[in-house]
């Protein structure tokens, strides 16, 4: 019955591990692509989005991806951030400076408790930044979640191949020993932004942005829905209550 039983739960953490999605921006080099891919392959993961890449289907690449030749073949290849991500459940993206627009809300320890809820009826990405600059702001505001590796303050620049390994490996181990609650029917980003969208204009047709660019309110509303693990009928509430609180500040302001 115990054989059975990690047997099932392998297959189900297997089953997971393949609705994470690894973004990589602008990744520069061929063998640094590829050995993202073996070291996904190690840890169960097969879904590699690339955004803009250099080629990569070359000697260097098959090089560095060794017996993981499959996923970075099916690698999924974009011309942005914001098409790479479309339709996940829960963005997430990697980062090490911080600032007021760049706040790490957990860090790469605490990162599965907030993959796997979703995983059960949803997909994830993992965003990893330039191998220079690392991610844009306008990247980042993509992003319902940022997280952290810890490094020495001395040389904390990993190498790009090492921070997927990072990632994976804590939501592989996680995934062998942990047991989750779980999200039925996650809310994809698509949903996300479409409320966020919706909000934007309300507060707009208010004139909540006379003074300044909307940028904020929407990177705070999109991280708060991002942390909230939304599903698809509070989605639906939170547009009928924002609808109804519109209409709502219409009458009142006819009515001065």
């Amino acid at each position: 019955m115990r054989e059975e039983y990690c047997r099932g739960r392998a297959t189900k953490m297997e089953s997971a591990l393949r609705k994470v999605r690894i973004v990589l921006v602008e990744p520069e080099g061929p063998f640094n692509i590829g050995s993202v891919a073996r070291v996904m392959k190690n840890m169960g993961f097969f879904e590699l989005a690339l955004v803009a890449p250099v080629e990569y289907k070359n000697d260097d690449g098959y090089c560095g991806a060794v017996g993981a030749r499959d996923v970075l073949d099916n690698a999924l290849v974009f011309p942005t951030v914001r098409e790479a991500v479309s339709g996940q459940a829960l963005v997430v993206g990697t980062t090490r400076r911080t600032g007021r627009h760049r706040r790490i809300y957990c860090s790469v320890e605490q990162l599965p408790e907030k993959v796997f809820p979703v995983l059960a009826g949803g997909s994830v990405a993992i965003v990893f930044g330039r191998e220079q600059s690392g991610l844009k702001s306008s990247e980042t505001d993509l992003c319902h979640l940022l997280v952290n590796i810890p490094s020495s303050a001395g040389f904390p620049s990993l190498n790009l191949s090492h921070a997927v390994a990072v990632v994976c490996y804590k939501l592989f181990t996680f995934s062998m020993v942990s047991e989750v609650p779980v999200i039925a029917k996650p809310a994809t980003s698509d949903e996300i932004e479409g409320l966020l969208d919706y909000l934007q204009s309300v507060f707009a047709d208010l004139g909540f942005f006379s003074k300044g660019s909307h940028r904020y309110v929407t990177t705070l509303f999109r991280r708060i829905f991002g942390r909230a693990m939304l599903d698809h009928e509070e989605i639906e509430n939170l547009t009928h209550v924002f609808h109804r609180l519109h209409g709502l500040c219409k009458q009142s302001r006819a009515g001065k």
